[in-house]
């Protein structure tokens, strides 16, 4: 407990800015105090986590993606935005499974087109459960979606997404795809959502539930844009051949998120500097 008296009486005696730093020593003292507030290198409190996708069975570029993730400090959880596999088969399937386990945060997994094609939905379903599901981290709230081909987001899939968002106003919302509901780096048109009416109800129910960040995949590269106060990130960077040069976005890469309350901070960080 702070000894108020005694700082009172020294009100006569020390400077104001003296009285303030005696304050802050004992909050600091208590706890009641973090270093967060003095610019401090690191948050007190508060969890990060990695996103990144495509992988598609390059295991050795995606291999290097997990030995630079699992050196990242303090990463509560990754999750992989699809294409996990190369062409949907359940010899693909455990081969990620393999590659994936030498990954040191837990893993949540978007179904993408390679994922899906050939019945493979089926293995993703065996492996790692429903298509599109939802989490609660912390003070925030994730949820991860199927539209891998058009007819994947159904419309009790945009129902329950309805029903989600507005269950949990207040948090800080993350939702993750494979297909970009717009592309970001206005470049290609040709990988993002279809249908073009489905993505731009998607954009406006963004809009409404003041979700935090968008992150999509499917295009193999790295984009981030802002619209009406939503972040949508585009990571495809994490071993398929890469679909734009460099100065596009076209490198291997994950992004890092941190989160501290309502602060939230994104960068992306290069495999190969």
């Amino acid at each position: 407990m702070i000894c108020h008296n005694k700082i009172k009486n020294l009100k006569s005696k020390i400077p104001t800015w003296k009285n303030f730093i005696i304050i802050i020593i004992a909050l600091l003292g208590f706890g009641i105090l973090s270093l967060g507030f003095l610019g401090g290198v690191a948050w007190a409190e508060g969890f990060s986590f990695v996103v990144f996708g495509d992988p598609q069975g390059r295991n050795d570029t995606f291999s290097d993606l997990i030995q630079k993730v699992n050196r990242e400090k303090e990463v509560s959880f990754a999750i992989c935005v699809g294409d996990l596999v190369e062409d949907g088969k359940r010899s693909d399937y455990l081969e990620y499974i393999k590659t994936v386990s030498t990954l040191k945060p837990k893993l949540y997994n978007v179904i993408g087109n390679h994922d899906a094609q050939k019945s493979g939905w089926k293995y993703f379903e065996e492996f790692f459960g429903p298509t599109y599901y939802a989490f609660d981290y912390d003070n925030s709230h994730f949820i991860l979606l199927d539209n891998a081909f058009g007819e994947s987001f159904t419309p009790k899939q945009y129902q329950w997404l309805k029903n989600d968002l507005k269950e949990n106003q207040g948090k800080n919302i993350f939702v993750f795809f494979h297909r970009p509901i717009f592309d970001p780096a206005e470049i290609v048109e040709g990988y993002l959502m279809s249908p073009k009416q489905i993505a731009q109800e998607l954009e406006a129910l963004f809009y409404r539930y003041r979700v935090k960040y968008v992150f999509a995949g499917h295009l193999h590269t790295y984009a981030r844009a802002e619209r009406d106060g939503v972040t949508y990130i585009v990571t495809g960077g994490g071993g398929a051949p890469l679909h734009m040069p460099e100065m596009f976005g076209g490198y291997y890469h994950y992004v890092r998120v941190d989160v501290n309350g309502d602060k939230i901070k994104d960068r992306v960080v290069r495999i190969y500097e």
